[in-house]
Order: structure tokens, then C-alpha cells, then sequence
């Protein structure tokens, strides 16, 4: 399988396009302007990003993209981001890269 996909609150998350894939809407988080952003990580954004994904009806995440920076301004000097498209997947693609993914993890 291209890319690495992980699931995260039902939500397939991947760094590179899916064919199958119906695109719906680009995303994006910045945790920067959040309270404690120095706290925050990977999972935060996913958790933001997947919430977007689920308001819009997506299972999927694609071009999944995220890291950290650093302003010499703010008092929290690191915070993550995020973005990526939301989309939707058929049920069958889905399950078998949700399959994928708990094979892969199973091992």
C-alpha cells in the first residue's frame, strides 16, 4: 500500500493520495493560538483534523501532512499543525485498508 495509513477516532488518515477516494474539502489546524500549544501533539491535531473530516460526513483524511514550528514571539515556543483533503471512501476500501492498517499493527 502507498503512503502509511493510520486510524485515528474512525477516521483513515494517509500522507498520500487515494484514487478512490471522493475529495470533499481541504483541512487544516494550527495549534499555535491554542492554550497550552506546547502540550499539544500529534494526536491533538489528528483529533482536530478528524473532527472537521467527521463534520463533513468524511472517513478519510489524504495528503496528510503535519510538524512542528517555532515563533519567537509567543511564550508557548512550539506548536503543531496540520492539513490534508477530507474525503470519502467507499465502505469496501474502507474496511480493507482498516484491515491493512490492524494487520499491520497486529504483527
Amino acid at each position: 500500500m502507498k503512503g502509511y495509513p493510520t486510524l485515528f477516532d474512525n477516521i483513515i488518515f494517509i500522507e498520500c493520495d487515494v484514487a478512490e477516494m471522493q475529495n470533499v474539502a481541504p483541512v487544516a489546524v494550527d495549534l499555535s493560538f491554542k492554550i497550552g500549544a506546547q502540550l499539544k501533539n500529534l494526536n491533538d491535531v489528528k483529533k482536530s483534523l478528524a473532527g472537521y473530516a467527521q463534520k463533513y460526513g468524511c472517513n478519510c483524511i489524504t495528503n496528510f501532512k503535519y510538524g512542528q514550528k517555532s515563533s519567537w514571539l509567543a511564550i508557548d515556543d512550539v506548536a503543531f499543525f496540520g492539513n490534508g483533503i477530507a474525503g470519502k471512501l467507499s465502505q469496501d476500501e474502507y474496511n480493507r485498508i482498516s484491515e491493512y492498517i490492524a494487520a499491520r499493527d497486529n504483527q
